[in-house]
């Protein structure tokens, strides 16, 4: 899991959110502090108690083609939470979605309610 669209924000899916105070100098820890903020999350949270709301797989963080048959077997035969807003796949590269498609791993992640967008960098944080 990446938090605040920042890969090197990487953390355990059973972690806790991270604490500024433990940040390893002033700037990084005015930028976690910010970050806090933004995300609307306290420091120490276990991740696990996080409610959802957007899951975005692929681009420049997990878009191999690897990436999407791993995701893709999750998904087969499940669908996006309710309470999900924005559930997106976005292949890392024309190939790879070419790959993904020659496959139907499109057809497994739209069957379970994502969207399934051309390649590219994309930021989804404004999508309601």
């Amino acid at each position: 899991m990446t938090w605040v669209h920042r890969l090197r924000w990487l953390f355990a899916v059973d972690g806790c959110v991270p604490d500024p105070a433990f940040a390893p100098d002033a700037v990084k820890r005015a930028d976690w502090e910010r970050a806090l903020v933004y995300m609307g999350l306290k420091a120490n949270t276990p991740i696990t108690e996080i409610k959802i709301d957007k899951v975005f797989i692929g681009s420049c963080t997990n878009g191999r083609i690897e990436d999407m048959r791993a995701a893709a077997v999750i998904a087969k035969g499940k669908k996006v939470a309710a309470n999900v807003k924005l559930a997106m796949v976005v292949p890392g590269s024309g190939l790879v979605k070419q790959q993904a498609e020659q496959e139907g791993l499109d057809q497994i992640f739209i069957a379970a309610g994502f969207r399934v967008a051309r390649s590219g960098l994309l930021d989804v944080s404004g999508y309601e």
